[in-house]
């Protein structure tokens, strides 16, 4: 009884040590397999001129900032990058406490994003590239338990894009899911 574990071995002993902290090697599956199920969603939806236009969404990364200053976000996919700040008294902050966000509307920017490195909303529906001069998103929930750039954590909502035209702003809009990760 060296160590106090009289008739266990060390792989036992391990074993405890794995599930007592909650780990199980299934998690990590279980994670993968929400996420694979969650990203078949991952959608931008708008209706344009009676056409539906669908685009694949990758990711909305949330930028964090200190105090006094508004989060910053992207969300981007096949043919489509939108961008925008979140109010400061919606910060999601380093909880993901995204729930803030339901019922509330977003605005979308013509530029924005990565204040390092800041991008254009464009959006393509049926075939053209736009830019976009401006625009909101409204969240209605949020689902998934996994956070982070492998998880499954969902904002679901509608969407509205002001897209320029020869005759002025037009509006244009839809639906989206999107997975979104904080970074600070």
């Amino acid at each position: 009884m060296k160590n106090g574990f009289a008739g266990v071995s060390w792989l036992g002993i391990m074993a405890m040590a794995l599930v007592s902290c909650g780990g199980t090697g299934n998690d990590a599956a279980t994670a993968e397999a929400a996420r694979a199920q969650a990203q078949s969603t991952w959608k931008l939806a708008i209706e344009d001129a009676g056409a539906m236009s669908e685009l694949a969404l990758e990711r909305m990364d949330i930028y964090l900032t200190e105090d006094g200053y508004p989060e910053y976000f992207e969300i981007r996919g096949q043919g489509v990058i939108l961008v925008g700040e979140i109010p400061q008294d919606l910060k999601v902050g380093y909880e993901e406490a995204f729930e803030k966000l339901i019922g509330k509307t977003i605005p979308l920017g013509a530029r924005g994003g990565d204040p390092r490195e800041e991008k254009d909303a464009t959006v393509t529906l049926n075939g053209l590239a736009y830019p976009i001069a401006g625009g909101s998103f409204t969240v209605e929930k949020v689902t998934g338990k996994w956070s982070g750039s492998e998880g499954d954590k969902t904002i679901h909502g509608t969407v509205e894009l002001r897209l320029p035209s020869a005759n002025g702003d037009r509006t244009v809009t839809g639906r989206f899911a999107i997975n979104a990760v904080t970074w600070g």
